[in-house]
């Protein structure tokens, strides 16, 4: 319904009336329809009135106190804002629903709104709602976003701390960066304000991989697994190119790159590279490295169940375009150490 009734007072002037029944119909727009009934209140709506539209099925109850103006399912907004006003003022959005309301992309999280309040308040969970106690809670918001959210550093490593996969940890934190939602610098400046955030070391981990140019989680294995478990020589990470074809001029990025070495190494997600225009785009991309003079080695996910036989393919390139290092096996089992057995 988009045209609630105020009620108005005997001596209550038409132009009063007006006024209050334009700003309640703003207000409900700025949130999506969802509105309070303290709200409703203060623009001249009595509780008979909400009474009467909820039976005439022109407005429905969300939650205690909380309304939206119209019936039917809720869009996601809306959700969001029938919930915070359920806690409101002194609650802020977190975790995967800041996230969303950031504009994170593919933020995986289950379908209940996410809200913070301060440590000493006790609160009721109510249905489709997920509140949390924050420490420290007025030093964690935004200052100016409406309604009111923590800011996206909080959200990610809350979130990725809830998280007890290591991978999906890996891949929202670095995704936040590679989307330039933020930085890793501000990550780890947030981290040493959450001192008691769980798997807080694990995280800095993370965000330190980042902060050396790390992108995916498939390029944080490359990393860990590979470079720095073999002792491979320290590459260069997405590495910006400028080519020119007949379309004009192009920018590219390697993924890693031993410049010294000419060797490019392309590391390929399920995500953009299994459709034909992904894979041409690829093929492109490794003729153009070669005809530069670089060889590339392009690797999967197979990364993460065979990090040593990637390991050995890489120092192998490498020894033949003149690195002079020797991989170090990582285990008596390690490929590098079969090989050189």
């Amino acid at each position: 319904m988009r045209n609630v009734e105020a009620v108005r007072d005997a001596d209550q002037p038409d132009e009063t009336a007006e006024r209050l029944t334009r700003l309640f119909r703003e207000l409900r727009q700025r949130q999506s329809g969802a509105f309070s009934r303290q709200q409703a209140v203060a623009h001249g709506i009595t509780d008979k009135v909400l009474s009467r539209r909820c039976r005439a099925r022109q407005i429905q109850r969300v939650h205690g106190g909380v309304y939206v103006d119209f019936t039917g399912p809720l869009p996601w907004e809306t959700r969001v804002w029938a919930a915070w006003l359920a806690y409101a003022p002194d609650a802020a959005l977190t975790g995967a629903t800041a996230l969303r309301w950031y504009g994170v992309e593919e933020v995986r999280g289950d379908d209940r709104i996410h809200l913070a309040v301060p440590h000493p308040r006790r609160v009721d969970q109510r249905a489709g709602i997920l509140v949390s106690r924050h420490r420290g809670f007025a030093a964690q918001l935004h200052g100016s976003r409406t309604p009111p959210i923590v800011r996206i550093e909080v959200a990610a490593l809350m979130r990725a701390s809830a998280d007890p996969n290591a991978s999906r940890q890996a891949a929202l934190l670095l995704d936040v960066c590679r989307q330039r939602a933020t930085t890793p610098q501000r990550l780890l400046a947030e981290l040493d304000s959450l001192t008691r955030l769980p798997a807080r070391q694990v995280l800095r981990r993370i965000v330190l991989d980042a902060a050396d140019g790390v992108q995916s989680f498939l390029e944080q294995v490359y990393l860990r697994r590979v470079e720095r478990a073999h002792a491979l020589p320290t590459a260069e990470r997405q590495v910006r190119v400028e080519s020119t074809d007949g379309s004009g001029r192009r920018v590219r990025y390697r993924d890693v790159r031993y410049s010294p070495y000419g060797l490019v190494i392309e590391l390929d997600g399920h995500a953009g590279h299994s459709d034909s225009e992904s894979r041409w785009r690829d093929m492109h991309r490794d003729n153009s490295t070669a005809m530069s003079g670089e060889l590339t080695l392009r690797f999967g996910y197979q990364l993460v169940d065979e990090p040593c036989l990637a390991a050995l393919q890489v120092a192998t390139a490498l020894r033949l375009r003149g690195w002079a290092g020797t991989a170090r096996a990582c285990s008596a089992s390690c490929s590098v150490a079969r090989n050189a057995a």
